[in-house]
């Protein structure tokens, strides 16, 4: 659950250095916390995913964020532009009004869990499947594809995957269920948010039903993949950490702050904050030169000594007034608002529901997937 300690070793003797990325390419590499802050705020950086030199987690990734390329990848004007479109949509308030269908998911699932009678998996049973349906339903996609869905957002997110495999990958989902998806839509439109973009903006022009594609991969996939590492690691932190488990189950008002420490020690966007330079940048006695490209570690920036009290203990009464799990800048997650009501929902009424859960395995003989472009787990067994 911790980030490399080498990295954290590199960003104290350094503020910025260079690394070869997982395909060999060079890249700028920054650990320290005001530092990332200050670079994601920097205008001269760009987040424009079409440049050759922008850093790829994986191969599909890739490919699917040229070919379909979407706000979180852009710049200025274009980003702000089509981020306005879906702002509303993932708005504090708009989640808010999703609550009663996120804890009915959330209570139904924990139904199939209780009836397990003594012992499941939290992340094949819980962690997996939630995010997933929540997206799904919020984009109007039927619930007898989610698990296609899963399957398509493993596979966009591992480095094992060859380049001709990830183009035929991204041609089936994109090009075909998609687009398929969106047409269906177009003519039988519903209360969802595919739905919404289509009457709203394709029907008057503003936009073109392949960026409609594009928006779907990314909150189908993107959407719900952060969410599902991050609540089951968080459950592992809790369930491995039982004197902070056990705060949260005799005071349950601390399901705000517990996840907020959840997404501070976790962090599963392992593979940073990643941009080019725009132009020639003198950062911490280095010259970035335009073109080249920055990679912004802020897992090991949210356990940094004199940030943060004791940054390596879990603590979920910690006063936390800033952690960069989300992101800083125009680049802000956007769906950071849904994410935090799935995580509040799912582990607190978890923790209520189930009162004496208790981890199977020791903490060693947990599986953790390091090869793709979000850290989690590979299960998390657990008994009551």
């Amino acid at each position: 659950m911790r980030p490399p300690a080498e990295y954290g070793a590199w960003g104290r003797a350094e503020r910025i250095f260079e690394v070869t990325q997982w395909n060999g390419s060079r890249a700028w590499f920054v650990t320290r916390f005001d530092d990332i802050k200050t670079l994601l705020r920097d205008p001269r950086l760009s987040a424009d995913a079409a440049h050759p030199n922008y850093p790829a987690q994986t191969a599909a990734l890739a490919l699917v964020r040229r070919d379909y390329q979407v706000f979180a990848q852009m710049d200025p004007p274009e980003h702000t532009a089509e981020r306005k479109l879906l702002a509303g949509e993932f708005s504090a308030r708009a989640v808010e009004q999703l609550r009663p269908k996120v804890q009915a998911m959330v209570d139904a699932r924990i139904d199939e869990i209780a009836a397990k009678k003594g012992e499941a998996d939290l992340v094949q049973d819980f962690a997996a499947p939630l995010p997933c349906q929540v997206i799904c339903t919020l984009l109007g996609v039927p619930a007898s594809d989610h698990a296609a869905i899963q399957r398509w957002a493993l596979g966009i997110s591992t480095r094992a995957m060859s380049h001709e495999d990830a183009a035929a990958m991204i041609k089936t989902f994109c090009d075909g269920y998609l687009t398929d998806l969106v047409e269906e839509k177009d003519r039988n439109p519903q209360d969802d948010l595919l739905s919404r973009l289509i009457v709203n903006h394709v029907r008057s022009g503003t936009l073109t039903k392949h960026k409609v594609v594009s928006l779907a991969r990314l909150l189908l996939t993107a959407g719900h993949e952060s969410t599902t590492g991050t609540l089951g690691v968080g459950l592992a932190a809790l369930l491995y950490h039982p004197e902070q488990l056990d705060k949260l189950r005799r005071d349950p008002d601390l399901i705000k702050g517990a996840v907020e420490e959840i997404l501070r020690y976790t962090d599963v966007t392992h593979s940073g904050r990643l941009r080019t330079a725009k132009e020639d940048i003198d950062f911490a006695g280095v010259t970035i030169r335009a073109g080249e490209a920055i990679i912004m570690h802020q897992p090991t920036a949210n356990r940094e000594e004199g940030v943060f009290d004791r940054p390596h203990d879990f603590d979920i009464t910690r006063e936390i007034t800033q952690h960069l799990t989300f992101g800083t800048g125009i680049h802000n997650c956007i769906g950071q608002p849904l994410a935090r009501m799935e995580l509040q929902i799912g582990i607190g009424t978890l923790v209520a529901r189930l009162p004496d859960l208790r981890p199977k395995l020791p903490l060693g003989r947990l599986e953790f997937h390091g090869q793709l472009a979000i850290y989690g787990l590979n299960s998390l067994p657990v008994v009551w």
